[in-house]
């Protein structure tokens, strides 16, 4: 009789390896076809308004311009004033001054006569730069005045000259 139930026993563990064995690769299985599988799903999220106006744009000082002066080199330097980091794409000037008679024309703005208002504005050829809070970036340019030929330009005479930038 001993062997008889060495026999069940014996089966019984075998069953159980079996049953056990049946169970990891069905598991197994499973976990492979999850891996596997495909599905899809949505999320939703905002993302909130920039703010207007981070740009603040300044730029150094020439000297004294005059008929048949040389150019003289302004540096502008645009800081982002937000919170947050914005990219500055470009920055474009114009020039006006407080005389009649006198007008941006008078000046040259990177060789050529500057502009008198927004709408003409000339590029400065500003390299596109994601500026972080409180962060900063320059570009050089020419001022000079614009020497008319057979043009009387007195009115131009202790005249102050403002450079206007648009930053974007």
């Amino acid at each position: 009789m001993g062997t008889q139930k060495q026999k069940k026993s014996s089966k019984k563990k075998a069953a159980a390896i079996v049953t056990a064995g049946v169970l990891g690769l069905a598991t197994a299985g499973g976990a492979y076809a999850y891996w596997t599988s495909a599905g899809g799903g949505s999320s939703a999220a905002t993302t909130r308004d920039g703010a207007s106006s981070v740009f603040a744009v300044t730029g150094g000082t020439a000297t004294a311009m005059f008929p048949g002066d040389s150019a003289q080199t302004i540096t502008a330097t645009v800081k982002n004033n937000g919170t947050e980091n914005y990219t500055v794409s470009a920055l474009k000037a114009y020039v006006t001054t407080d005389k009649s008679g006198c007008d941006g024309t008078d000046y040259l703005l990177k060789g050529a006569a500057a502009p008198v208002d927004a709408a003409g504005a000339v590029s400065l050829d500003l390299v596109a730069k994601d500026l972080a809070p409180a962060g900063t970036t320059t570009v050089d340019f020419s001022l000079q005045f614009n020497n008319k030929a057979n043009t009387n330009q007195n009115a131009c005479q202790n005249a102050k000259v403002t450079v206007h930038y648009l930053a974007s």
